[in-house]
């Protein structure tokens, strides 16, 4: 079965229908209804998040931390 990436998303593990005569798969929790290949894409477009300020603050605190090693050994 597949998972519902929207409920994924919200860290809610949700497995959808497929119904055999629209070929679609259905959630029962949020309603969504896609087909494989728009499932997929919505997986993608999850996944491909922009970085955060946060996720911008710890790549420059590694690249010091690491760059402070470099410079003591």
């Amino acid at each position: 079965m597949t998972e519902c990436p929207e409920c994924a998303a919200k860290e809610v593990v949700v497995e959808m229908k497929f119904d055999a005569n629209t070929k679609h798969f259905i959630c029962k929790k949020c309603g969504l209804f896609a087909t494989r290949e728009q499932v997929s894409d919505i997986r993608y477009r999850l996944n491909k998040r922009e970085k955060t300020r946060e996720d911008k603050h710890d790549e420059y605190r590694d690249w010091w931390t690491t760059s402070k090693k470099e410079k003591q050994g």
